[in-house]
């Protein structure tokens, strides 16, 4: 079984490039920009447990469904079954011609060949031919395959930023009917809150208090026995690890470069977030250089990461309070 009308294209970002794909395939018209705005999946988050003992992620947990609920889509969400009934569903799903977006733990992909568990790793199953299982995965150029015993072990993993559980979404009804500069004013207003006033969700910190209390630990990061992968896993999941860039801010700049007109944002908006985008690769090249000493050079390199943090958050309170006011 495979979908017979699927076309696979790589992106920048696992999740917004399979709500894209999605996109593709509905017929929504929408690029991988748009997909990661209209999702509000901005964010930042910073806590102590995961890959490293110290984590920093620049997009929110609710991406994909923030994406579905931005537009009102009927859709299916299922967590915490067992493997056999999951695994039933997403076939007769296959079966039906629709798509199985999929959260897994990308150690267990054959594909990939790393060594480092991370979780979730959201990508599309779009076939099942025999024992294997058709994946269609962002960071890949064609459709990949494994044996659906690895994707048991992928897709229930333990580890990254917390239990996947056999965790899958469908669309339901692929219709939209809701305006989409209204959509895009309701995504951005979430958007300010989860940076300006976050509640819950499953960082210890989040949002510009989480930047904030990212840059004011960095000195004594010199003080953890594995501050080397500390630094190394923050500069990838600013700059690498399917951000787009910029700890996501590339792509959030692009959305609203798109959508600046039609909601009649100051061109200096989108321009400002393409300036943070900026300085958030500046710091992922400073944490990289720390990675790769020790010593007093590593301590002063992390006391240079946090002044550029702390710029950020600066920068980042003024741009989302004036996308607060301005909408």
């Amino acid at each position: 079984m495979q979908l017979s009308e699927y076309t696979h294209t790589p992106g920048a970002h696992c999740g917004s490039a399979s709500l894209r794909n999605l996109a593709d395939y509905y017929d929504w018209g929408l690029n991988e920009s748009l997909c990661f705005g209209y999702g509000a999946g901005l964010g930042f988050g910073y806590y102590e447990r995961g890959p490293a003992s110290h984590i920093i992620m620049g997009r929110n947990g609710q991406l994909e469904t923030g994406f579905f609920e931005t537009f009102d889509l009927d859709y299916r969400e299922s967590s915490g079954q067992d493997w056999e009934t999951a695994w039933a569903d997403v076939r007769d799903a296959i079966a039906d011609d629709t798509p199985v977006m999929l959260f897994v733990d990308l150690y267990y992909l054959d594909y990939f060949g790393t060594d480092t568990h991370f979780g979730p790793h959201i990508l599309l199953c779009v076939g099942v031919e025999g024992d294997e299982v058709l994946l269609s995965d962002s960071e890949f150029d064609s459709i990949q395959r494994i044996p659906a015993s690895h994707l048991r072990k992928a897709w229930n993993s333990e580890y990254g930023f917390g239990p996947l559980d056999n965790h899958w979404i469908t669309v339901a009804d692929p219709t939209i009917e809701i305006d989409r500069t209204t959509a895009a004013r309701n995504a951005i207003r979430r958007t300010t809150e989860l940076m300006l006033s976050p509640e819950g969700g499953e960082w210890d910190s989040q949002g510009v208090d989480g930047i904030r209390a990212f840059a004011a630990d960095l000195p004594s990061w010199t003080e953890l026995e594995d501050s080397s992968w500390c630094a190394r896993f923050a500069y990838q999941n600013i700059e690498r690890r399917g951000t787009g860039g910029g700890a996501f801010r590339r792509l959030y700049a692009d959305f609203l470069d798109a959508l600046a007109s039609d909601l009649g944002l100051d061109e200096s908006i989108p321009a400002n977030c393409h300036g943070i985008a900026d300085e958030w690769t500046a710091l992922s090249d400073t944490l990289k250089d720390a990675s790769e000493t020790e010593g007093e050079r590593q301590a002063q390199l992390f006391e240079d990461a946090s002044e550029q943090a702390a710029r950020i958050a600066d920068r980042e309170e003024r741009l989302f309070t004036r996308l607060r006011d301005e909408l």
